[in-house]
């Protein structure tokens, strides 16, 4: 497997050849996908994601089926190099299936929220329950945990950002996205226990969606949302969508383009490390042939310093599938990522709708 990398070594990162934590080249709907990865140590960690649902189950086989099926986890022991026999974290049967999947890290837990709908759905929504499983052993067994979200006020709620803690408010602060492509935040005390605040107003013309959440690196009160930006003509560039909020989540500025955030309409990983950088990982401009999604950049931003130029994270020849589910060929998109020493990563994506890939980002030099 070749994974190209930017030239300049003096300003890039190091960046380990991608594995596979997962490949399924037999799946149906649209393949494996939306993956979620927390780290432990240097060498442990947990990955999750959704697999495509089978047709099986679902009541509408003349219709394409995606966004929905089952949750499944694999662990490495030995940084990455290989990955346990997948395991199921939520099954799909005749009443639920899944839409989503991500993942907390306090202390030594480590708490997946899952997003729930119902097979009868072609399209994964609507979202009737969010569910949620701890482990306490680093990924490697789960039980049942507790949680209250507002569904009831907030139409196929979703998240696709982890929470972050605010030392100053004593709560958690979790970003969402909901029905109309609204986009705000929930807040907790215990991570059980949820409470919405007001969607962030949108004057653009683009439209938000899976949002992510850190503490402003200009104020420590603050936080900064960094979501995915749809624009008005489909197939052109587009920069993610940001608010502020200075109250916790409670309600949010306005949003508005940042030119220095690049996001073409996909899921970005976007999160602050532990030294106070900024890192983004983003899908390149769509191809003028029309291919989207068929590579991965980042951009990294030291507290008080401009935004770096772009570089390319990942766009692996392989592991590809003659007849990948979905409509993903040649994807490499959705990422996220877990930071296990200062400015360490492992990095998770989705590739061709049909595997699963980690790779080790050192930003720690840049």
């Amino acid at each position: 497997m070749t994974l190209l990398i930017a030239p300049d070594r003096a300003s890039a990162a190091s960046i380990s050849a991608p594995q596979v934590a997962y490949q399924n080249t037999a799946t149906e709907g649209d393949g494996p996908r939306t993956p979620d990865i927390i780290s432990t140590s240097a060498n442990d960690a947990v990955v999750v994601w959704r697999e495509g649902t089978t047709a099986a189950v679902i009541t509408a086989p003349d219709k394409s089926v995606f966004d929905h099926g089952y949750i499944r986890y694999s662990y490495t022991t030995d940084g990455g190099t290989s990955w346990s026999r997948p395991q199921t974290l939520a099954q799909e049967t005749s009443e639920h299936s899944w839409h989503y999947v991500e993942l907390y890290k306090t202390g030594n837990r480590i708490i997946a929220y899952m997003g729930r709908t119902s097979p009868s759905e072609y399209s994964g929504l609507p979202i009737n329950a969010i569910v949620a499983k701890e482990s306490t052993d680093g990924g490697h067994t789960w039980h049942d945990f507790t949680v209250n979200l507002p569904l009831a006020d907030h139409g196929n709620l979703a998240l696709a950002g982890r929470p972050v803690w605010m030392a100053d408010k004593k709560r958690y602060v979790m970003p969402v996205w909901w029905t109309g492509r609204k986009v705000g935040a929930l807040y907790s005390t215990n991570l059980q226990d949820w409470t919405a605040g007001t969607a962030a107003a949108n004057p653009t013309d683009h439209l938000p969606g899976e949002p992510q959440l850190v503490i402003s690196q200009d104020d420590p009160t603050k936080l900064l949302m960094v979501a995915r930006s749809t624009p008005p003509v489909k197939g052109d560039p587009s920069f993610a969508l940001t608010a502020i909020s200075d109250n916790g989540g409670e309600s949010w500025s306005s949003l508005g383009l940042d030119y220095n955030v690049p996001n073409n309409d996909s899921k970005s990983y976007f999160t602050k490390d532990s030294t106070g950088r900024y890192l983004t990982i983003y899908n390149t401009e769509p191809a003028p042939s029309g291919l989207i999604r068929q590579a991965l950049n980042y951009r990294t931003k030291s507290p008080g310093a401009a935004w770096s130029s772009g570089k390319l994270f990942a766009n692996p020849a392989g592991p590809t599938d003659p007849t990948p589910a979905g409509t993903g060929a040649g994807w490499d998109t959705y990422p996220m990522g877990d930071e296990y020493a200062p400015g360490k990563y492992f990095i998770v994506w989705e590739h061709d709708t049909s595997a699963i890939l980690v790779s080790k980002l050192d930003i720690s030099d840049t």
